[in-house]
């Protein structure tokens, strides 16, 4: 080749390097014309959050949030990914994404594969009735009709909040039916609206379902809610997730992303007006609509989250309420064999925590501005009133929990280490669920003398009854024991031996039993 052709050759590279370089400086140098020219000239950077349309992560998308973070000089970019979980998980694992929004299940069902990719550095809100199981009440009016009926369907949205209202309800209750994945009972749409419809079609008996379609299928007075999540505490839990890389690169934004979402809470605390007024805009609905969504969601302001995190406050000392909700957050989606075993590193909740942000804030002193009342409470020490024994027999059974081996010394009243153990079990399922009182019914089987085997299931259930009240300080007034003897026996099984089918019968009941179905 002459070295004219290799000049040539040369050349044209040269030209086609420098128009490749020009075509990806020239949009460079424009972007910085365009802003040193203006007001953005001062941004110093840009987050990108990644959520969905649940109107508990408004505040993020707002034009509040988004003004207090650009008067910091940064700018927020938003994207919605349809609540793709697994996609964003994906990209928060691959730093495409700052932030991410969700549920705890949805992090931990989805996380898992990507090594946890995110620290949770903020509580948001809380499911408040914005969830909810209902039915047309002809088939099934009781969480417990679905252990009788086999032949029905519940239509719901798969990776939804809706889904893990089921498996709570398949895990707490027993409902061995819930928790098979292949069951016929299953419907899958793509949403609550096609999942309301088809109850509203009768193509199904049951739908899990969210706000606005909770409402609206309650006018029919033919449906019934079987349970909601505004009796519920502490079980569909949104979550602010940070990019691990992120927030140790940045920890100043971090915790200035974190204090401006619950200075914008504190913002639309005191003026209801303006947060309704910028959903309606933001979402294109009408208002009446919004109104119920919102009494669905209850958001968890700063002082809440300090709790949360068990932030040390030189005051009184609260069990931090995170680690624990996570764990039980895994017995659930364990129970229904999501996965074998608890997920995190050596089973550690704390290795999904970060706290350090929430508590750089309350030492700032900056969440002393934050006028949102705290709804901590202890679930299980809510006050209830005395009633009546009619007063009692007039309340309706939301549900049976789940029936585990309440076992005592044998021939006696006297609770056996493994009959505690069981019931500090059951306790933990109780306190996801704090409106409800409970009823706790003793069982003996049919043998020997009648009158002796009504008093011992008294002594029994009155047991159960006092060990609740106090080693949790379950209010008296929320519990009534009743002893059935042998008047309630349970049917016999194909095959099963006399012997087996006895100790099947000495059992303990507990229901949840409530007035405002």
């Amino acid at each position: 080749m002459s070295k004219h052709a290799i000049v040539a050759i040369i050349i044209i590279i040269a030209g086609i390097l420098g128009i490749f370089i020009f075509k990806l400086v020239a949009p460079m140098i424009s972007k910085q014309f365009t802003y040193g020219t203006s007001d953005a000239k001062n941004i110093k950077g840009e987050v990108t959050i990644a959520l969905d349309s649940w109107i508990g992560y408004f505040p993020f998308q707002s034009p509040v949030f988004k003004k207090l973070m650009r008067d910091n000089e940064y700018k927020v970019t938003i994207i919605d990914d349809e609540a793709n979980y697994p996609l964003r998980m994906s990209r928060l694992k691959k730093g495409e994404i700052d932030f991410a929004v969700c549920t705890i299940d949805s992090y931990l069902l989805n996380g898992a594969s990507e090594d946890f990719p995110g620290t949770i550095i903020a509580i948001i809100d809380e499911s408040k009735g914005g969830d909810a199981m209902v039915a047309w009440k002809e088939k099934i009016d009781s969480i417990d009709k679905l252990k009788i009926v086999s032949d029905y369907r519940i239509a719901f949205t798969p990776a939804s909040p809706s889904e893990h209202l089921l498996k709570a309800i398949g895990v707490h209750f027993g409902i061995d039916g819930l928790l098979n994945k292949k069951g016929k009972w299953r419907v899958e749409t793509a949403g609550a609206e096609q999942a309301y419809k088809k109850l509203m079609k009768k193509e199904v008996d049951i739908a899990v379902i969210w706000e606005p379609h909770v409402t609206e299928s309650l006018s029919n007075p033919e449906i019934v809610k079987l349970l909601g999540t505004e009796d519920t505490e502490k079980l569909i839990i949104d979550i602010l997730l940070v990019n691990r890389p992120f927030s140790k690169d940045n920890p100043e934004v971090t915790g200035l992303l974190v204090a401006k979402f619950y200075e914008t809470l504190r913002i639309y605390g005191e003026d209801p007006a303006l947060l309704e007024e910028d959903i309606v805009r933001h979402t294109k609905m009408k208002a009446d609509k919004i109104t119920p969504m919102l009494k669905g969601v209850r958001w968890v302001g700063f002082q809440e989250n300090v709790l949360w995190f068990g932030i040390d406050t030189g005051g009184t000392t609260y069990r931090e309420e995170l680690p624990v909700s996570i764990d039980s957050t895994i017995d659930i989606l364990v129970g229904n064999n999501d996965f074998d075993k608890n997920p995190l590193p050596n089973e550690d909740p704390y290795t999904i925590i970060n706290s350090s942000f929430i508590e750089q804030i309350y030492m700032e002193g900056v969440g002393a501005t934050d006028t949102t009342t705290s709804d901590y409470e202890n679930s299980l020490e809510k006050s209830f009133s005395t009633l009546t024994e009619e007063q009692w027999n007039r309340l309706k059974v939301v549900g049976s929990l789940k029936l585990r081996p309440i076992t005592f010394s044998s021939g006696t009243e006297e609770l056996d280490e493994l009959g505690e153990m069981q019931l500090d079990i059951i306790v933990e399922s109780i306190k996801h669920y704090p409106n409800f009182r409970i009823v706790v019914k003793g069982h003996t089987d049919a043998r020997g003398d009648a009158k002796a085997n009504l008093v011992l299931s008294q002594k029994r259930a009155d047991a159960v009854k006092k060990y609740m009240t106090h080693y949790y300080t379950i209010s008296e007034n929320r519990i009534r024991a009743i002893g059935i003897g042998g008047a309630e026996p349970l049917p016999r099984e194909e095959g099963e031996s006399s012997r087996s089918y006895s100790d099947r019968l000495k059992r303990v009941e507990i229901y949840l039993v409530t007035a405002q179905l």
